[in-house]
Parts: C-alpha cells; structure tokens; sequence
C-alpha cells in the first residue's frame, strides 16, 4: 500500500516538473521574444525601420518600398476632423449648425456569405431585388428625380445578384435636399431584408456632418457656403475661425495587424460666430420683401436694415425668382453686397448734399422743376445748344425751393440746383466734391470689399452730367446707397456695415475676439447740412407732394427718398420704359433714428411706391417687435406695472423692460429664460420658466419658435413646426430623433 503512495507521489512530482519545465521554457521564450523585439526589431515596431514605409513623410511614392509587393510594415496617418463651430444671431438663436447625413451602401459579399433564404433560389432573389429598388425608389424619388426604378435594380442586381461592394445612393453636401438622413435610414432598417438576421450587417451607413440651416431660406446667402466651387458668405470669410484645427493619428501595419503609435494629435473644435443679424428683424424682412416680389413678378430683389449708430447689420436678405410664373423666391447672389445697379432717385439727395455744402447750407433760391429748357454754350462760346427736358410729358415749368424739388423727386429740378451751385459746364468740380463727401469710395467689409461707384469722370458732354444728378448713367451697389444714408440718419457720421460682433469657443460664452464697425468717416459734412437733409427726406413722406406720402401715418414716423430707374437693355442699347428697378432707402423713427433700411427690385412694371409699401411694412414690424411702438404709448413712470408675457429670452426680456421703461427684478435674470405669474393678490410677477440647458430633451413649453428651434437644434434634434404662435405642446420621434412642435 506505501508502495503505491510512493509511486503515486512520484508520478505526480514528475509531472509537476514537467510543468514546471514548460512554464519556465515558455518564460525564458517569451523573454528572448522580447529581448529580441526590443533588441533587434524595435525599430520595425516603431516605424522607423528601413524595411517599415513611412506614408506621412512626404515623397514616400520615391521610396523603392513603395514598389515592393513583400513589404508588410507601413506607416499610415489618419487625420480627425474637429467639430466646426456654429454661427448665432445676436440674441444666441442658432443660424447655422452641423448635421450628420448618411451614404447607403449595399455590401453582396456578405450577403452571399450569411444568407439563408434568398441566395438558393432565383426566383426570391429576383423578387427581393424588384421589391427593394420600388421600395428605395418610391421614398427617395421627390429628392433624387434624376434616379428612375431601373436605376435601382441595376444597383440592387450588382449588390446581391453579383454579390458586389455597391454604393446605392449618397447625399449630396451642397444640396439639402438630397441629404439622407436618420428619417430614412430608419426606413431602410425597417424593411424585412434589412430588420431580421442575418442580413442586418449588409447594409452600412457612412456617415458625414454636413452644415444645416435650422430656419431654412432666412438669411442663407449671408451665413454662405464653404464647398469647392460655392464659397461665399459668413462660412466661407470666417472659415478660419469656424473649421479648428485637424487631429491626427498614426499607425503602424505589420503583417496585417493594425498598432496605434504614441504619435496623436487632439483635434481642436472650430469656435463659434455671433453675427449682428436678429433672427426675428430677419424673418420680418424676408416675408415682406418676398410678398411683395411675388405679387409683382419681379425678377430680383434686395433689402438690408442696419443698425443705425452701431452699423450692425440686423437683417439682409437676397432674393430671386425661382421659377417662371414668379410663385417662389429663393436667396440667391449677393445683390445688396456686390451688385451693381442704377440708383436712381435715391441719389439726389447726394446731389443735394454736395449742393448744400457748395452753398454754405442755403437753400433759399427757388429753382425751375418739371420742365425747363436748359442751355450750353460751345467750348468757344459762338453758339448755344438748347436741351429741353421734362419730368412728364406736358407739364408746365414750375419753380420750387430744394425741399420741393426732394420731397417731388424732380429730375429738372436737382439739375437745376447743381447746374446753378458748380456750374452746367463744370462736372468735374460736382464730382469732387461728391468723393468728399466719401459716397464714392469703396470699403472692406466682414463679407469682403464693396466696389467703388463706376461714375464717368471725364465726360464732358451734357447728358453725363444731367443724369448723374438724379442717379443714372452709372452703377453702384445697394450697400453704398444705405451706408451714406445712414450717415444723414446718425448726424454725420459714416460706418461700415458690420456682420459679425464676436467670436466664442464652442459652446462658451465668453468672447475670445470681438469687432465694431469701422468708421469710414467722423463727419462727412456740417451739421446745417445734415440737418436740411433730414428735413428734405421726411418732407418726402409727410410733405403735400412727398412721392412716399401715400404711406404716412400719425403713430409711425419715419423718412427717406424713393428711387426709379428704367432698365436698360442690352440687346437694344436702351433703356425699356416698360421694366423699372425701384427702391427705397431711409430711416425710423424719423425723430430718433434707430435703423436704417433699404428696399430694392428689379424688372416691374411699376414705380417705387411699392417699395415704399415693403419698407412702411417693415418698419412697422419691426418697432412693434423691438417696443418701439408701445413705448410711444406707455407711461414712463415707477408705477408701471410688469406685463404679462409667455416664456421668453431674458436678454430680449430684459431689452424690453429698459426701453418701456418699467422696473422689474434684475436678480431674476441670469436663468435663460423668464416668464410671468400671478402672485396671491394676483399682482405680475417675474419667474424662471422650466427650462434647463443641456437637458437631453428641453422642454420648450410656452417658447416662441425662434427660441424652441434654436434650442433643441443646439441639444442635437431635427425640428418640424406645425400651426403658428408659442409652443404649447412637443412630440420626440426617438427614431429620427425629430421633435415636432404644435404652436398655437
């Protein structure tokens, strides 16, 4: 019996040395493993090995390992991109920010491999391919029109017939509309190929952030484009801020392995841009300038408010007809920055400008307006040329004093005072003193420069001079015309028109760089003149002949010049008397500026008090959303009482309060939002509304749409928007992740 014991023990102490034996024989291998690694091939595992190719240095295509068909150590690089920074209005509103967008690609070779149901038999493979491409084509069809049915079934026969790598469908980045979203890859995921196992795997979705515009058309020419090919706007000047900075990573690839190296970049997030534009102001201008464009079948057309002592641009919109019948107006080229056109009327207050200066500020000499016959001498003054010229047909001359030629918009007249102030044969010295006065210089802006005005400065002959006293026979750019009119309205003083206030580190709110208007001139002339000048552009609305007093009103105060020019045609080398371009460019209120605007179309039959009608409109909608108009009308007294309110921005709240003059509790204001309650005695009181950012869903109850779009596209949800009003209830789709908001 101990004989078996001992034999047993020593049975099991073999063994245990042979374990042991192995353990330490595998221990000394993997040591010399390493000491060999570490010794002799620690340079082919760091990359920098002279059989290992280096595909970050540049020339690597030179290197005969690249002509190596053995060589299995390589170098590779992968750059990451950072998040591109977000563009605000300038109540914190998101204008333009990122969304992620989804190539479909149908990968046959698994499907071959993992399939058990379709790939035995023809006939359900045949059936699976139809089914799919009517499928794909009745979803896809209004966005992709260009891709018929049998567009799809040769792409679908490719994937699973021929059992290929196929690209199906891929969103375009410039084109919204034809952006696959998560809406549509949760259509595809529910079809029955693609909801059950093992077929899941065989379609892949590669995704790509793409910049989207939360309130569509609003503003878009300005905020821009950044593609190859389309680069302009807001994207396109402040891409250096908004694109950050790339990330980089490297790896090493030996014998098919794939090894992260030491060698990593963090890529840093592009900042953020708050433009000076106001997405309410915005809205304003836009759907009043488009009404007015679709009502009259125009081709183009422009407006723009600035902010008047601060230059800030607060809305700019560019639109174009879209289609033939003039039902749709998109936004389209750059007009009010780039575009140059006939001024027209709305020059002759410059004309009367550099008059009032020529003459010292008196205005007291009547001139003849309407009709007169005006006459030259020759060089050598042996004869008299007589131009006899009228601003309608048979009518009698009449004489009127400068603010009766302005407020009439007499062509006869403005020449008359020029002619009379410089002389008829001393063009020259008008325009001189017109460049002194800086309406005819160019400026850089945040959106790049603004072109000169292309006046003919060595003609000699008549008409040249004639015309360009009233605004003819030479272009500029819109921006021009606003940027000296808000001179007059500031008292002298001319800034450049300014579209980004400053720039933030994503998602912060403390500014990193800041920007103010520049000033292109302190005083462009004197007081006197700048004074009459005033009086001469309200005389226009609320004087007997004024060519805007159709739109005066007791409660609204404001002024300005219309402008008409007709449109010359290219083809005839003339003008068609039958297409005008129209405008209208002052201030409001009158008695305290506070913005000026300006209106601009092109090709109607009619003259410019339609665009009097967009800018009176305008105006009115924008005092009554700023408080202007009910300031007019509040007491300012500490008795007055908080106003009831729905939830709104406690800036914009705060904004309100100050200029209706009404006391409310400043402590109350740090939280984002406010809105109001009743207290025990039902007496007004301020209380933070129920909102919290960073929430996974806000809770936008109560909002405006403004405010609720702009949060839960800054929380990273799509937005649809039904009714008209604030919000008063919110529905998630978790499987587009879409909020839909009902207003009333």
């Amino acid at each position: 019996m101990q004989n078996n014991d001992n034999t047993q023990q020593r049975l099991f102490n073999v063994k245990m040395g042979v374990v042991l034996f192995l353990v330490l024989l595998l221990g000394i291998l993997c040591f010399g493993k390493i000491l060999h690694l570490v010794i002799f091939q620690r340079s082919l595992y760091n990359g920098t090995s002279s059989k290992c190719l280096d595909k970050t240095q540049e020339g690597w295509e030179n290197n005969p390992l690249a002509q190596d068909p053995n060589c299995n150590c390589y170098v590779k690089a992968f750059n990451e991109n950072p998040v591109r920074g977000e563009i605000y209005d300038d109540m914190n509103h998101v204008l333009v920010s990122n969304v992620i967008v989804f190539d479909i690609t149908i990968d046959g070779r698994v499907f071959g491999k993992k399939d058990t149901i379709y790939t035995h038999s023809a006939a359900k493979l045949n059936k699976l391919v139809e089914d799919l491409s009517v499928e794909f084509y009745n979803h896809f069809n209004h966005r992709f029109p260009n891709y018929s049915l049998e567009y799809y079934r040769k792409k679908f026969k490719s994937a699973l017939i021929d059992q290929r790598n196929m690209l199906i469908l891929q969103s375009k980045k410039e084109n919204e509309r034809q952006w696959i979203t998560e809406e549509d890859t949760a259509f595809i995921k529910k079809l029955p190929m693609f909801s059950e196992r093992p077929c899941k795997s065989c379609v892949n979705y590669t995704s790509l952030a793409v910049r989207t515009n939360p309130y569509g058309d609003l503003a878009k020419r300005t905020l821009g484009m950044n593609l190859d090919g389309r680069q302009y706007g807001l994207e396109y000047y402040f891409d250096e801020q908004l694109a950050g900075v790339k990330g980089a990573s490297k790896y090493l690839y030996v014998n098919n392995a794939q090894l992260p190296m030491n060698d990593y970049v963090e890529p840093v997030d592009g900042c953020d841009v708050h433009t000076t534009l106001n997405l309410e102001i915005q809205n304003i201008v836009h759907n009043e300038l488009k009404a007015k464009l679709i009502e009259q079948n125009a081709e183009w057309g422009c407006a723009v408010v600035m902010e008047t002592q601060t230059g800030e641009i607060k809305a700019l919109c560019n639109l174009r007809r879209a289609n033939r019948d003039g039902s749709d107006y998109t936004e389209s080229d750059e007009y009010v920055l780039h575009k140059m056109v006939e001024p027209g009327s709305t020059f002759k207050i410059a004309s009367a400008l550099a008059y009032l200066e020529q003459r010292n500020g008196d205005d007291s000499q009547s001139y003849e307006m309407l009709y007169r016959v005006f006459k030259r001498k020759s060089k050598d003054g042996s004869k008299t040329y007589e131009f006899p010229k009228y601003d309608e047909k048979d009518r009698n001359t009449e004489y009127g004093y400068p603010i009766d030629i302005i407020q009439r918009s007499s062509n006869v007249g403005i020449a008359s005072m020029i002619f009379d102030a410089f002389g008829d044969n001393n063009y020259k010295l008008y325009l001189n003193k017109i460049d002194q006065l800086y309406i005819t210089t160019s400026f850089s802006t945040q959106l790049g420069k603004v072109q000169a005005p292309n006046l003919k400065r060595t003609a000699k002959d008549f008409h040249t001079y004639y015309n360009t006293c009233f605004g003819a026979g030479f272009t500029m750019t819109p921006i021009q015309t606003l940027v000296y009119y808000n001179a007059i309205a500031n008292n002298g003083k001319m800034i450049a028109p300014l579209f980004v206030k400053y720039i933030t580190k994503a998602h912060e709110t403390e500014p990193i760089k800041t920007y103010q208007a520049e000033v292109l001139n302190e005083r462009i002339c004197s007081p006197q003149t700048i004074a009459k000048a005033k009086s001469y552009l309200e005389a226009v609305v609320t004087g007997e002949h004024g060519t805007a007093r159709r739109y005066r009103d007791p409660n609204f105060n404001f002024a300005g010049k219309t402008g008409t020019r007709d449109i010359w045609d290219e083809d005839l080398k003339a003008y068609n008397y039958s297409k005008n371009s129209v405008s209208f460019c002052g201030y409001f209120p009158s008695e305290n500026p506070q913005y000026t605007c300006l209106v601009f179309m092109y090709n109607v039959s009619k003259k410019s008090y339609i665009a009097v009608d967009v800018f009176a409109r305008i105006a009115r909608n924008i005092m009554i959303h700023t408080s202007y108009g009910a300031l007019q009308n509040v007491k300012h007294d500490n008795g007055t009482k908080l106003p009831r309110t729905h939830v709104v921005n406690s800036q914009q709240y705060q904004l309100i309060m100050e200029h209706l003059g009404i006391d409310y509790p400043k402590n109350q204001l740090p939280v984002p939002y406010v809105n109001s309650g009743l207290n025990k005695d039902y007496a007004v009181i301020l209380k933070s509304a129920p909102f919290k950012q960073g929430d996974k869903l806000p809770n936008v109850s109560e909002m405006i749409a403004s405010d609720a779009v702009s949060e839960l596209t800054r929380a990273g949800y799509k937005v649809k928007i039904k009714g008209y009003g604030v919000v008063r209830r919110q529905e998630l789709d978790a499987s587009t992740n879409t909020v839909t908001l009902y207003l009333e």
